[in-house]
């Protein structure tokens, strides 16, 4: 059996552009409890309304920041 396992790769996209995870909680506008965890936790998964204000922040395409291992 086939088993994927998403996760989120923000700390690295946002390391790799020296933005500070208070610069993206800053400039998303979502809650310091969201933008910290979306840095610190991989495996926390953003729902419709962040990827929503992270495009708006930076354009991003969600592609760019989640990816999916099949394990």
């Amino acid at each position: 059996m086939l088993l994927m396992k998403a996760k989120n790769t923000i700390k690295k996209l946002l390391d790799e552009r020296n933005i500070t995870r208070y610069e993206f909680w800053q400039k998303t506008r979502l809650s310091q409890n969201t933008a910290y965890r979306l840095y610190d936790d991989p495996h926390y998964i953003p729902g419709r309304s962040v990827i929503e204000k992270i495009h708006q922040a930076y354009g991003w395409q969600p592609g760019e920041y989640l990816e999916v291992d099949g394990k």
